[in-house]
Parts: C-alpha cells; structure tokens; sequence
C-alpha cells in the first residue's frame, strides 16, 4: 500500500516548512539558545503545520548529532525513530479519543519516569480542546511544574476552547493559512519529484479550493491525479473536485454584465454539480472583491495573489464595471453568507444569486454605501466610459449623480416656523450645485475632529463615520458643506443643539463662511443659536457669524413637506408617550418610521409621517 502525498512530503527539517516563517523563527530561535519552554501551545487551521512542527521540536531536542544551527540531523536512531512514530520518547495523544480523567490520570502516571532512548519525552496533545473540564483540571499541575525532561506541546483548531487556566501555562504560538502562492510552489515541487504534468491553472484551483491548508491541497493533487491523465488539467479539477472554479466564476459574472439569461444556468451547473455552496460564494465574492479593487485603483493589480491569467481577466474586465456595482454585490453576498451557512436551499440560492445579481445596479436595491475613509468619499464618480458597455436596462438603472438642488421657500403659514433675523444673503444654488464642490483640506478637517472629542464626542463620532467636509457657493460667499452619507447621522446632526455646536466648533477653520448639512437631496442651514433662545446682539458681523443664505429657513429641508422639530406629527401613534418619555430622558426623536413600510424615493424610512 503506497503512502499519501502528504504523508511522504512531511518536512524533515524546519527550513522546509511551509508559510509559518514567524513559528519556525521562534521555535528556532529558542533551540539555538536552549531555552525551550516546558509547555507550547500551537493553534491554527487545520493542515497548517501544527504536528509537523512539534514533531521537528521533539527531533531538535532529541538528536544525538545535531545539524549546524536547530535542525536535525535526521540520520541518527532518534532522528529516524521519530520520523516513522516509533519513538517510545515521543507519545502522540488524540485528544478527541482520550478526553477522559481517567486517561489523564494514566499520562500522569508516565510522566515522572526518565526516557526510555532519549533526552526529553515529548507529548503531543493533538486536538487538545476536546478534553473535558475534568481532564483540564487533572492536567493543570503537571502542566506548571512537569520534570525537567518533559516537554508538552498542545496543538488545537480552537484556541478559545481551551481554559485560560491552560493557555497560562503555555508558551502560545498562533499558526496561519498558508498562502496560495506558497501552497503553488509547494504542490509545484512535489509534481516535479512525483513526474506528474499540471497545467499552471489547474494548480492555482487545487491551491485556492486548499484554503489555507496545504496538507488538503495535497490530498485534492493526489485525488486529481488518480485520474491517470497525462497531463492534468483545469477541466480534470473541476470535474473531480466539483464545479466552482475560479474560469466558471469568470463566465458567470460575464454574463451578468451582458445581462445574459446564461447566468441562472453557470450559477445551477456549478451547485449541481457538486460545490459547496459556502465555497462557492467565498469565491464568488473574492473574484467581485479583486474586481473592485482593479476598478477603484489602477495601480494595485501587481500586490494581490493571483495568477496570470487571473491578471489578464481582471485587467481586462475591471474597466467595464462601476464601482458602486461592485460594492453593492460585495454587500449582497456577504450579507447572504450567513444564510447559506446556516443550509439555504441550493436552488433558492441559485434564485436569489441571478434575481440580485441582474438587479443590483436598481436605485431600490442599492442602499447608501457607508463612507468611513476620507480619501476614498473623495473620489470623483466613474466617467461615462465603463457604464456603457452595461446593457440599456442595467445602464438605465444605475443610480444617478446627485444633481443641483433648487431651494424651496417655506410659505409663511408652516406652523412652528422659526422667525430669524434678517443678515446679509447670497444664493443657495450655488452651494447646492455638487459639481461645483471642492474637497476641504484634510489636515485642518482633522484637526477640528481631535479638538471636538473632547468637547463632544456624540457630535464627533457622527462626524467621523459619517461626514465629509468640502467648499461650497461661490468664490467670493464660501459655504461649508458637511455632507452625511446617512440619514439618522444628518437627522442627529440637524438637531438645534447639534447645529448650532457644529457650526460654533468650526469657526476657527470655516473662515467666516456659513454651514451647510447635506443628505441626497435634503440639505439643512446650520443656525447661530437654539431655536427660542435669545440672542445678546441681533445685529453681527458677517465676519463672525457668516454669510446668511438667501431665501432660506435655517434647519428646514429642501422639500414642499417639512416636518415638525420632534420628528413627530400628530398620526404618530403613541405620540404623547413618546414626547413623554423624550421630555424625562431629556433625549431627542431623530427618526420615525411607520408600519406601513413606506418608503422614500432614496429607499430609506419616512421620517415625516
């Protein structure tokens, strides 16, 4: 009976692990000044190396003629012994199988007793999680204080199921996935020694369906290659390992662009035939994700982990895509993940993947996409170009640039309308006119930011996740712009209290000009002063309180339907518990949503009604 690949290709030396260069630094390191600690706990995925490492440990530690430096000879009896699992020095324990008291009371008793042929004993505790919190507890002081010639290695996929009363105890050292491109070269190796013939691509699948683990991809090469072919190829893998390949992603996100009804059927195919539904959508947002990037930054191709032929794919197709496409399935399939874990129905998911990955560039199906980065919220909308190449439906679809917004005058009967006192004006199209924005200096942005999170931290963190600074109006009556990509952050921020610290806190840095909040096509004054307060001089230089905008009512939207301060109105169920409750916990109602599910045309909850 032959040997498995990854059984004959275990490293025999440290030099020859893969993609763990941090452990094999440490352990390493610790060797050459013999300070080896008495208790090691390795944690990781499974097939990253965790074994095979404390194996070359227990041959460092038991060499009778050590190589230069912490490797092995692997020459000598012990070396050997090792190597085949036949030292009585070295007790490999599963502890999926031996959980019980009763076996750690038995390790126990060995524990004390000198090595039989070696230096030190070595116990490998595989799986060490699975023991029970009574065999924890037995191991608990043989683990402090073992005898000088003991030395214990714990390994484990689950490190937060070991009792930290153990994890004390230990020296932990974290193992990693193992790159794709570090699993390649290694599967390459083992093809050249083993005169198996791979196509390059058919490498780079086995490699990225391994995630990570290199003792799988081994496993998936010998399974491919029991095919007998001459040379394996891409479709060899595919159809041995199941559909899924990166290729029938390719052509299935293809045919999403063009609008192709081919889509259900890559989609229906490939699950079918075998993929794992969660593999499959793993790799199905991979290839969405790597497409956003190319799309949003030119220069980032050469540092992501992908094969040529990948490159020439995403370099080729990332111009045909926009970027808030792009970002909107990211959001669809990593919100849908969940539920395929849980054991969504392969065939509802085919539905739902070709339903919302034809419709996705909808104004309905495309939610505000949440701006944290200051310099990407920067970043200057798609030219005409890649949009075209879009079918008429979907280019019809996508959402539309905001366009300038013309003021709307409150009539004089609006109940509550607050009455402000008349300052120098100039016009608001202007400032509304997006196209006419300049981004604000970065650095003084921040530094406002730092001296506002002493001052009010609830009034900074709305305006660091949520706000973008920029210059509006025109050159000679600048108007601070604060734009909120959403609704609840501009709601909170147009609060009186909010609008008039916001406007006070930037003062130092809006110079002289006035502040304006903007939201899709909602847009609000920021005022000198609380509502119903009294002011201590009627009349201000424009200088320090800046220029008024004319025709306008501070703090009221851009629309013919305004609404209450509160946010409440009179059909408001519960209206006056809700007041209640607001006057005793001194907070305010930023937003009310009714149960009829209406919604705007921006697809967020009615706030009016």
């Amino acid at each position: 009976m032959g040997i498995s690949l990854y059984r004959r290709y275990r490293p025999q030396r440290f030099s020859e692990v893969a993609g763990q260069p941090a452990v094999v630094d440490v352990i390493a390191k610790s060797l050459e000044r013999s300070r080896v600690g008495h208790a090691y706990l390795f944690s990781g995925p499974r097939g990253c190396g965790k074994t095979t490492v404390a194996r070359l440990l227990a041959k460092t530690l038991n060499c009778l003629s050590p190589a230069k430096g912490p490797e092995p000879c692997c020459e000598c009896r012990n070396c050997l012994a090792i190597a085949a699992g036949e030292s009585l020095d070295v007790i490999e324990i599963d502890g999926a199988s031996n959980n019980g008291v009763d076996e750690v009371r038995e390790l126990k008793s060995h524990v004390a007793l000198a090595p039989f042929a070696s230096q030190h004993k070595v116990y490998i505790i595989d799986e060490v999680h699975m023991l029970s919190l009574s065999a924890f507890n037995a191991l608990l002081k043989t683990l402090e204080e073992p005898p000088d010639s003991v030395v214990f290695v714990l390994a484990t996929t689950e490190a937060h199921k070991v009792p930290v009363t153990i994890r004390s105890r230990c020296q932990h050292i974290p193992f990693h996935r193992i790159g794709t491109q570090e699993i390649r070269e290694t599967l390459s190796r083992v093809c050249a020694a083993e005169g198996i013939a791979v196509a390059p691509e058919a490498l780079w699948e086995i490699s990225r369906q391994a995630d990570g683990a290199l003792r799988d991809a081994l496993s998936m090469l010998e399974h491919v290659a029991g095919l007998g072919r001459e040379e394996i190829s891409l479709a060899d893998v595919e159809a041995t390992l199941g559909q899924g390949s990166r290729s029938s992603l390719e052509r299935l996100l293809a045919a999403c662009r063009q609008g192709d009804p081919g889509a259900f059927a890559e989609i229906d195919q490939a699950l079918a035939a075998g993929a794992s539904p969660q593999r499959f959508m793993e790799e199905l947002f991979s290839l969405v994700r790597n497409l956003w990037l190319v799309a949003s930054w030119k220069n980032i191709l050469d540092t992501l982990n992908v094969s040529d032929h990948e490159k020439d794919y995403l370099k080729a197709e990332a111009p045909l895509w926009p970027p808030r496409y792009l970002e909107t399935a990211m959001r669809f399939l990593a919100g849908l993940l969940p539920q395929v874990r849980a054991g969504l129905q392969v065939d509802v998911l085919a539905g739902l993947l070709t339903l919302k990955m034809t419709r996705l560039g909808d104004p309905e199906e495309s939610p505000p996409v949440a701006q944290t980065s200051f310099s990407t919220r920067a970043r200057s909308p798609l030219p005409a170009g890649p949009q075209a190449a879009f079918p008429a439906e979907l280019q019809a679809a996508l959402p539309a640039e905001p366009q300038a917004v013309s003021p709307v005058v409150l009539p004089p009967s609006v109940p509550d309308a607050p009455v402000i006192d008349p300052q120098p004006a100039v016009s608001l199209a202007p400032a509304l006119a997006r196209d006419t924005w300049t981004p604000y200096p970065e650095s003084q942005w921040n530094e406002a930011l730092d001296a506002l999170r002493e001052r009010d931290f609830p009034l900074y963190c709305a305006l660091m996740e949520d706000a973008q600074p920029f210059w509006g109006g025109t050159p000679e009556e600048k108007i601070f712009v604060v734009d909120v990509a959403y609704r609840y952050g501009y709601e909170f921020l147009r609060l009186d209290r909010n609008g008039v610290a916001l406007k006070e806190f930037l003062t130092p840095y809006r110079e002289g000009a006035g502040v304006l909040l903007c939201h899709g096509n909602l847009s609000t004054v920021c005022r000198d002063q609380v509502a119903g307060a009294k002011k201590t001089s009627r009349k201000r230089p424009v200088k320090e309180s800046g220029p008024a905008l004319a025709g306008w009512t501070p703090d009221r939207e851009t629309r013919s339907d305004p609404r209450p301060e509160s946010g409440l109105s009179g059909g408001v169920p519960f209206e006056r518990l809700v007041q209640e409750a607001r006057r005793w916990l001194r907070g305010d109602v930023i937003l009310a949503r009714r149960g009829s599910e209406e919604e705007e045309e921006d697809g967020e909850p009615v706030a009016e009604e």
